[in-house]
C-alpha cells in the first residue's frame, strides 16, 4: 500500500467512524433538518468522488488496483447514506 493510499484509507476510515459516532449521539433522523450523518456523508461523497476523478486524470490506465481505496470507501460511505435515508422514510 503506497502513502497515498493508506491517506486516503485513513481520510475514509475517520469520516466513516465519525459519522457512526454522530449518528450514535445525535441521531440518524431528525424531523426538520438533515442529520449530522447525512451530512458528513454527503460532503464525504462529493470529496470522495472529486478525488476519484483526480486519480482517473493522473493514471491513463486506470485499474481496480489503483482506485481499489476510493472504490471501498465510497462503497462503505454510500451505505451509510443510503441507510440513513432509508431511514427518513
Amino acid at each position: 500500500m503506497t502513502r497515498r493510499e493508506f491517506i486516503y484509507s485513513v481520510f475514509y476510515i475517520l469520516v466513516f467512524a465519525l459519522a457512526i459516532w454522530a449518528g450514535r449521539a445525535d441521531g440518524f433522523t431528525n424531523t426538520l433538518t438533515p442529520s449530522i450523518p447525512f451530512a458528513i456523508e454527503f460532503f464525504t461523497l462529493i470529496i470522495g468522488a472529486v478525488l476519484l476523478a483526480v486519480e482517473f486524470g493522473r493514471h491513463e490506465n486506470a485499474t481496480f488496483k489503483k482506485i481499489r481505496v476510493h472504490l471501498l470507501g465510497l462503497t462503505a460511505n454510500s451505505m451509510l447514506m443510503l441507510y440513513v435515508l432509508l431511514l427518513a422514510l
